[in-house]
């Protein structure tokens, strides 16, 4: 058995949530940032649309997250009759304590670079308008 065979074979798992973290967050991406397109045309409150567009990522990345993981584990989570509720809670709770204090972090500097760079690109145009 070849090294790299013997590696993916050992990683597996990791390999697969991390495929799943790509997948679901590139989707949660591009739904945000096509939203804070469509908001900003609408409206041009820096804050709004920071916050909606970090409400929108969240709200792909979690679930499509949460169903991309299930499908590639779900038989650790069947017995013979029944799901192993045990089982999917322990999961559950080790990825929500991994993750909790790095998506925390993500949404402080997220809101605070969006609505920064939405505010300086915009200062521009206020100026202009602002003169008349």
């Amino acid at each position: 058995m070849s090294i790299k065979t013997e590696i993916l074979n050992r990683y597996k798992g990791y390999l697969m949530l991390n495929r799943n973290i790509f997948i679901a967050g590139v989707c949660a991406f591009l739904a945000s940032a096509i939203m804070a397109e469509a908001y900003y045309i609408i409206n041009r409150s820096a804050t709004i649309n920071s916050t909606l567009s970090v409400a929108v990522e969240y709200g792909i990345y979690i679930p499509l997250f949460a169903y991309l993981y299930y499908r590639d584990n779900k038989r650790r989570y069947r017995g013979s009759d029944c799901v192993l509720w045990s089982r999917v809670f322990r999961d559950a709770k080790k990825l929500i304590s991994t993750l909790s204090v790095a998506e925390i972090v993500y949404i402080t500097a997220r809101v605070y670079i969006h609505t920064t760079c939405l505010t300086l690109a915009c200062s521009p145009i206020k100026q202009l308008y602002s003169h008349r």
